[in-house]
């Protein structure tokens, strides 16, 4: 995927390690370098995806190394978005680690000579891949905030403030994050699932219904639904809510895996 892509994997990892000495000595300073690490990355990172779109002549979504690197560009997006509205300096800790093994995965089992499916020539396409991969990244932060309520919540509950309790955001921090990406990703899954409809007909001339991508798609929708109402509710916690966020977030990663019927490619 060229040497932007490398570029790339080398200022995520050293973001990566800056996050990690933030989080375990607690000094912001390593935090401030692992956002500016992260950011170079990002730079890097969309450059390699532009050149490959110009290269190839096709959106990078036509293969797996192609949609883990397309998947991570996301998650950088979204992780260096919270890490500006939120200055969650643990935040990194817990999000680098999958920036960095997807970028690595998708540059060494890269193939440059792939042939392109005609069927994902399409503008539909691009636009319904870009949003079903901006959704999975915002249920990812979706699932870490749920994550992160509930060690903190264990911590408050024990009143035996140890080395956690120190390092990681404030429950109402926790609840406000969780909130922001869940309508984040919600909004991405239901344009997801809008454009596919639209879009099948174009790339397949048969409509999805039954395909078991679409199958897992409406109910990782639906799992994200019910924790939308739930937590709109009068009876609604932040603790069942940060549990649904991890049952869903269990559903995003069956529906990514899930790669065959018409979704052969993703």
């Amino acid at each position: 995927m060229g040497w932007t892509l490398t570029v790339s994997i080398v200022l995520y990892t050293l973001g990566l390690i800056n996050s990690l000495f933030g989080f375990f000595r607690k000094r912001r300073v390593f935090a401030n370098i692992a956002l500016a690490m992260v950011g170079g990355g990002f730079v890097f990172h969309t450059i390699s995806l532009i050149l490959l779109g110009v290269a190839r002549e096709h959106f990078p979504i036509t293969n797996l190394p192609e949609s883990l690197c397309l998947f991570a560009w996301f998650l950088s997006l979204t992780f260096l978005f919270a890490h500006i509205r939120y200055d969650i300096k643990a935040l990194g800790t817990f999000t680098l680690p999958l920036v960095s093994l997807l970028t690595i995965t998708a540059f060494f089992f890269y193939e440059e000579n792939q042939s392109i499916p005609p069927d994902l020539k399409n503008g539909w396409i691009y636009f319904h891949s870009s949003v079903a991969f901006l959704a999975y990244a915002a249920f990812f932060l979706t699932f870490v905030s749920g994550v992160l309520y509930l060690i903190q919540e264990k911590e408050l509950k024990t009143k035996n403030f140890r080395f956690l309790y120190f390092r990681l955001p404030s429950l109402q921090v926790c609840d406000e994050f969780m909130r922001l990406f869940l309508t984040v990703g919600f909004v991405a899954m239901s344009l997801t699932i809008l454009s596919g409809s639209i879009s099948a007909p174009q790339a397949w001339g048969q409509s999805w219904g039954g395909d078991p991508k679409v199958t897992a798609s409406l109910i990782t929708w639906g799992i994200y639904l019910v924790l939308l109402l739930y937590r709109l509710s009068a009876w609604w916690s932040s603790r069942r809510a940060a549990y649904i966020s991890i049952l869903g977030f269990a559903s995003v990663l069956i529906t990514f895996g899930i790669n065959w019927g018409v979704h052969t490619y993703l």
